[in-house]
């Protein structure tokens, strides 16, 4: 320590050090926008064709849910068993922070349950690489000439997928709107029943004529040649010309004599997309989170740009997202308001220390800010918005030490102390104070960065970042500053001619009727202790009374230029049927100038273009997903209300949502009601009763239940005679199942690609009831079919479109979705006495359970408060170990409790709601109150007649701390002021808390600590006193 004190080129090397260090970390550190939170959710689907829900749930969702719960990683399995599909969904335990290992096992526990899977059910396609938002969102579309070639767009989206991968830093790359190609023939099914075969017959003959696997090879001791037969689907023509039959005549039916043979896309589609209106594919990439995504967005539009050039002209290629643009918008914003900060923490510090003072504590912050950053390039954490928010909290906390400790030596200066001897005692004499100052700050805010899960992940930069600022400025301002201030300050700075005294820039201001005024309110305090304690209490305990008032809200919703719009039509509606709603409502959208993109996924989720979106949705050709771009978050936040309206009233025949980005953990609904119970039937009527109830809830605008009614079924009741004629239902079922929806043998190769080859019935036959009454079977001893009408009777009956499972329970869920600006807690609280009413009347073995934004809420506060307890019991040790006392130590906690309720009421005179931004600034409170309580009881602990109780001394050491504490308070604020002024809803609640109740702790600093601190040594000193009294009225009886 004294060698960077006496040598200058030691400090000047550290200096060096810290800005080399510092700079390195800022241009190599990580740049994305958001957090990156663990990949804990993945999503498992397996196609059953033609299976009723019913059939799904029981033949294969089981089955694998009972699988995959052999996984002891796995916290929750979530499914939905459709007609044809079940889809499940994964999230694993908190404490994974590696979760590959454990997709691994699910991929295992996958293959097993896939050998139990009923016949026809196809593998299982495990994905969790859809959970984080994409980088950049791509398009080409079909623009002019011929109409839209979607099979042409796909190969140049291969190409384009094939190029971006090859990019440095690119990580995952998936396509959307991308259509399945096939090798359709088409047949009428009594043609080919005249041949006495059926569209399940003809599918195996064509794949005994593909003959791909290996002939074999000849081998001698001088060649090798490998045999290889010619195959029937070599090309179009070739399979066009395969034999199917040969009449005794010798006479030859070929394919393409009853059949047509043509290749094209999957036909229904199970995905569109359509951008800005016209068909499309979106190509979505991500980058690597080690990556700078300035560089790597650089990277990509250079081969963009070459790839673009390289399309013929009626090919469009679109670029529909950047997270660049916003990650660079952010990160400046954040930068704006750190040197705002800084500004007003210097020009508060020229009026309060001079302009040496405050030019040594500008010279601080930016040492200390890059010594963070290169403790963050040391421990992996990126810079996003929460890393620089961190810093941005930190800005006005940080400098706390380094104005103590510059205000010391300036004292200890005009006392006529040497520079090294002053730097030296400030040093000796604050080292252990600023040292548990600094600790329980950290401490204050360990809860965030030690908190679990995706939350904790969140926001757990936040504390990391402003504990590595903490521990640097403390380091700093023991070595850098200290060194500096000695040899800054001249001696006897303070002349002893008044003119001079008033030189304010040299000092600082004086202000001697505000000291006198100041020095007599604590007098007066002193004066009636019990008191002063009583109306010290009063604030504070408004605070906690108010808490009870104030709305309940999880994290606000975003900001941001965009938002989403989310349309589901009736279970039974095709993905065609869909998509023509989707064009109105665009056609709707398109008349509002503020809107500059509107994008659609039909059939399953958009592509993440937000960091918590929910994905999952799959197959569903009811369901669609827009992102909207407007022209700011303004126009978005003006034009979601106003939209709503209009598509309720536009729309009745579908359900549209339109909503705004959410902030932290993702949820499906705002307000969610699972009801879970044994019997389909009574979810259904139960769900019912409790979706009635919160549509007549204020505020609510949609509901929806999960237990959905699907398509109607046709049922057939096969008739006797159908056996003794020699069908088997088994056998009915699979022709039916070939004829209708085609089963894929056999491949056609096509360039690189290979492409399944499907027979099925034309379409003409497949469209309605009467259609498949009319489909023919093929009887043997018969030149014609029989009718299927003639083998069953046919009836229509109502379905379940969806069976959703929670942990393999059956469930209902019921959600709901309220007005945009309307925090969700206010239409739950109305909901909540209602839903209690009704739970009572409900069987024993069903029951409810309340989801949604009210759930993650309880559940990450929950979590930020799993590590209090120990969290304040380190604390609590700093503290009595650096006042070896527990009344001290009893005094700072009490503060330190008070200070919470000071920051609830700024909230409450603000009008913020009281949310998880909220908690984390009230943490960030009660360790700015310790840290003054610190300092004062550390300066009175110093004066010996202070601590025996002596009011003069007392108010003369806290009147000796009042500088410091009111600079570091006016910087503390003055550091938050950019994000107060910043507006929206994120960070306001966050910053109002920290600065207002850091202003109104200052009460407590100055009045309750030192009556406190009167009244443990008034004690002492009386119980002293007494003692004494008594040994001399001894020694006198002796």
């Amino acid at each position: 320590m004294k060698s960077i004190l006496r040598n200058s080129r030691l400090l000047i090397l550290l200096i060096a050090l810290l800005i080399v260090a510092g700079i390195a970390a800022l241009y190599s550190l990580p740049r994305i926008e958001d957090p990156i939170i663990s990949n804990r959710f993945a999503n498992v689907s397996i196609i059953f064709p033609g299976a009723t829900a019913q059939r799904v749930e029981i033949l294969v969702t089981e089955p694998v849910e009972s699988a995959l719960r052999e996984v002891s990683e796995v916290k929750e399995i979530s499914s939905v068993s459709k007609d044809g599909v079940s889809i499940i969904t994964l999230e694993l335990h908190d404490n994974v922070t590696k979760p590959e290992p454990v997709w691994s096992k699910v991929r295992d526990k996958l293959d097993d349950a896939s050998r139990v899977l009923p016949q026809g059910a196809e593998e299982p396609t495990f994905s969790s690489d859809h959970t984080y938002a994409f980088t950049i969102l791509t398009a080409l579309t079909w623009e002019h000439g011929s109409p839209d070639n979607l099979l042409t767009l796909n190969r140049y989206a291969k190409e384009l997928t094939m190029q971006m991968r090859n990019v440095a830093g690119t990580e995952f790359i998936d396509e959307y709107g991308n259509p399945d190609e096939e090798i359709l023939i088409s047949i009428h099914s009594s043609d080919i029943s005249l041949l006495k075969g059926s569209a399940l017959s003809l599918s195996n003959q064509i794949q005994g004529g593909d003959a791909k696997n290996s002939a074999g090879e000849l081998f001698n001791q001088q060649h090798r040649f490998s045999v290889e037969l010619n195959t029937a689907t070599d090309s179009l023509n070739t399979l066009r010309a395969f034999p199917i039959n040969i009449t005794k005549n010798g006479e030859i039916t070929r394919l393409g004599d009853i059949a047509t043979v043509k290749h094209q896309a999957r036909h229904p589609s199970s995905n569109i997309a359509l951008i800005n209106g016209k068909p499309g594919i979106i190509v979505a990439i991500r980058m690597q989170p080690e990556w700078r995504v300035d560089l790597w967005t650089n990277n990509i539009n250079e081969k963009l740009n070459q790839f673009e050039q390289s399309l013929p002209s009626n090919i469009k290629l679109t670029q529909l997202f950047s997270q660049q643009h916003y990650t660079e918008d952010r990160l400046t914003n954040l930068v704006k308001s750190m040197l705002l900060g800084l500004s007003l923490i210097l020009f508060v510090l020229l009026f309060t220390l001079g302009w040496r003072g405050a030019a040594i504590v500008a010279i601080s912050l930016p040492l200390t800010t890059l010594s963070t950053l290169a403790m963050m390039n040391f421990t992996g954490i990126p810079i996003n918005q929460m890393s620089v928010t961190g810093l941005i909290v930190a800005l006005g906390i940080m400098v706390d030490n380094t104005i103590v400790m510059v205000d010391t030596i300036q004292t200890y200066r005009q006392k006529g102390m040497a520079p090294l001897q002053a730097s030296y005692k400030a040093i000796k004499n604050l080292w252990v104070p600023l040292l548990g100052s600094t600790l329980t700050t950290i401490l204050a805010f360990a809860p965030i960065f030690l908190m679990p899960g995706a939350t904790g992940e969140f926001v757990g930069a936040i504390a990391i970042t402003v504990s590595f600022s903490l521990l640097s400025s403390y380091v700093i301002a023991h070595t850098i500053i200290a060194s500096l201030a000695g040899r800054f300050f001249p001696k006897n700075t303070t002349p002893s001619n008044k003119q001079a005294h008033y030189k304010w820039y040299h000092v600082g201001i004086r202000a001697p009727l505000l000291s006198r005024w100041f020095s007599n309110t604590i007098h007066s305090a002193l004066a009636s202790p019990f008191k002063t304690v009583s109306l010290m209490l009063i604030l504070p305990l408004s605070g906690f009374y108010f808490m009870n008032q104030l709305t309940m809200q999880f994290f606000p919703p975003a900001d941001r230029d965009m938002f989403e719009i989310q349309l589901y039509m009736p279970p039974q509606s095709t993905i065609y049927a869909t998509q023509d709603t989707v064009k109105d409502v665009s056609q709707l959208l398109k008349k509002n100038p503020e809107i500059e993109q509107v994008n659609w996924m039909i059939g399953k989720n958009f592509p993440a273009f937000y960091y918590n979106m929910v994905v999952g949705k799959v197959n569903t050709p009811n369901f669609a997903q827009a992102m909207v771009k407007v022209s700011d978050y303004q126009s978005a936040n003006r034009l979601i209300p106003k939209l709503q309206e209009q598509v309720n009233q536009a729309f009745p025949q579908a359900q549209i949502l339109v909503k705004k980005l959410e902030q932290g953990p993702p949820f499906n609904a705002p307000i969610e009601v699972r009801i879970f119970g044994p019997d389909l039937e009574k979810l259904k009527q139960y769900g019912e009763d409790i979706r009635l109830l919160m549509v007549k809830t204020p505020f609510v605008t949609h509901t929806k239940e999960t237990l959905l009614a699907g398509a109607p079924k046709i049922k057939a009741n096969i008739q006797e005679e159908a056996d003794i004629q020699g069908f088997t239902l088994r056998g009915i079922a699979q022709v039916l199942n070939a004829s209708l929806t085609g089963i894929e043998q056999g491949s056609y190769i096509d360039g690189t690609e290979s492409l399944p080859i499907k027979v099925r019935v034309n379409d003409s036959e497949r469209g309605n009831m009467s259609q498949l009454k009319n489909l023919y079977f093929p009887m043997q001893g018969q030149d014609i079919g029989i009718s299927f009408s003639s083998l069953a009777e046919l009836s229509l009956v109502p379905t379940l479109g969806e069976i959703p499972h929670l942990n393999g329970l059956r469930l209902n869920t019921i959600e709901g979705f309220v007005q945009a600006g309307v925090i969700p807690q206010a239409a739950l609280n109305i909901f909540t006495p209602k839903l209690n009413e009704y739970i009572k009347s409900l069987p024993s073995n069903y029951w409810v359970e309340i989801g949604g934004e009210s759930s993650e809420r309880n559940d990450s506060v929950n979590k930020l408060m799993s590590n209090l307890l120990m969290v304040f019991t380190l604390m609590f040790i700093v503290v009595v170990l650096s006042f070896n006392s527990f009344k001290l130590s009893g005094i700072i906690f009490l503060v330190g409790f008070l200070s919470a309720g000071l920051g609830l009421l700024s909230i409450y005179i603000f009008n913020y709601p009281f949310g998880f931004t909220v908690i984390i600034g009230l943490l960030g409170v009660v360790g700015l109150a310790v840290n003054a309580a610190i300092v004062i009881l550390a300066e009175l602990k110093q004066d010996e007649a202070a601590c025996h109780a002596d009011k003069s001394a007392i108010v003369r050491g806290v009147l000796s701390c009042g500088r410091h504490i009111t600079s570091t308070t006016i910087t503390t604020v003055g550091g938050f002021i950019p994000l107060i002024l910043a507006g929206g809803g994120f960070w306001p609640p966050f910053a109002i808390a920290i600065a207002g109740g850091t202003v109104l702790t200052t009460l407590l600093s100055f009045y309750l600590v030192p009556t406190l601190f009167y009244l443990a040594h008034c004690r002492q000193r009386h119980t002293t006193q007494a003692e004494a009294t008594n040994s001399e009225v001894h020694e006198a009886l002796v």
